[in-house]
C-alpha cells in the first residue's frame, strides 16, 4: 500500500499543556495515529530518554487526523 500524508493533532492525555500539530506518512488512518503520537512523543522528549522523559506514549492521546498535509495559518493557545 502507497502510504499518504495525514495531519495528526495531540495533547497530554490529562488536557495539559498545548497542541502538537504534525503531518505523517502512513499506509492506514490506525498507523497515522499512531505515527502521530510517537512523532509527538519524540518531540516534546527532546534529547530525554527511558526515565529521564517527562513523556510516554501512553501520556499523548490523539485528537484527530486530517487527510493531507494542512497547513496551520494561526493558532493561539488559551492562557491558564
Amino acid at each position: 500500500m502507497i502510504p499518504s500524508t495525514f495531519t495528526v493533532f495531540c495533547q497530554q492525555a490529562d488536557q495539559l499543556g498545548t497542541l502538537h500539530i504534525d503531518s505523517v506518512e502512513a499506509p492506514d488512518l490506525e498507523s497515522a495515529i499512531l505515527a502521530g503520537r510517537e512523532q509527538c512523543l519524540a518531540d516534546w522528549n527532546g534529547d530525554n530518554s527511558g526515565s529521564d522523559a517527562p513523556f510516554t506514549l501512553e501520556d499523548i492521546h490523539c485528537l484527530g487526523v486530517a487527510a493531507g498535509d494542512v497547513r496551520i495559518l494561526h493558532w493561539e493557545d488559551q492562557a491558564d
